[in-house]
């Protein structure tokens, strides 16, 4: 793979807590931007033809986290849109390869609405310890987005649309042509 200098910044990375929108925000911008759009998780499981929870239940969370990081790594995209899991933002390595060809939008939401979006997260595939509770992870995550979103985005009673708006005003043309 080569090395993308930051003038070839060319994609918007979406990271944010499970429930944020990544995936419906990620597929809308596609769609207004005539850009494709790639879900980190379903290329995951398009690699390993195996569903999330599988995965996580056969490799557990850190093995999981280690394939993340790997198929992260692998991405070498320019123009997209990319939706990235929950917990890609555990990986240094490939958050600053992500960096290298994008601008890291935070989909920032509460953790009320995280919960409620998610509802039972046994069947979501939440790379998260089995005895860690939703509100351990919500907390432990929120500085880690916090350290790698290049741009925050409250995401809290908004519609699709705004969002897209949102990140789309917030993101300097001089990096993207939208």
């Amino acid at each position: 793979m080569h090395t993308i200098e930051k003038s070839q910044q060319t994609n918007i990375v979406l990271i944010g807590m499970a429930g944020a929108g990544k995936s419906t925000v990620g597929r809308e911008l596609a769609k207004q931007s005539g850009l494709p759009f790639v879900d980190v998780d379903t290329v995951i499981e398009k690699n390993q033809n195996i569903p999330l929870q599988t995965l996580l239940n056969d490799f557990g969370v850190q093995g999981f986290r280690n394939l993340e990081e790997q198929i992260l790594l692998d991405l070498d995209l320019q123009n997209h849109i990319i939706a990235t899991g929950g917990s890609a933002i555990y990986s240094q390595a490939a958050m600053a390869h992500l960096k290298k060809s994008g601008v890291l939008v935070l989909l920032d939401i509460s953790l009320a609405l995280s919960q409620q979006r998610v509802g039972d997260f046994s069947a979501r595939g939440l790379a998260k310890p089995s005895n860690q509770s939703f509100e351990q992870l919500f907390a432990e995550r929120q500085p880690l987005y916090a350290k790698y979103a290049d741009v925050t985005i409250d995401c809290n009673d908004r519609s699709v649309s705004d969002i897209c708006a949102s990140v789309k005003d917030q993101i300097p043309d001089s990096f993207y042509h939208l």
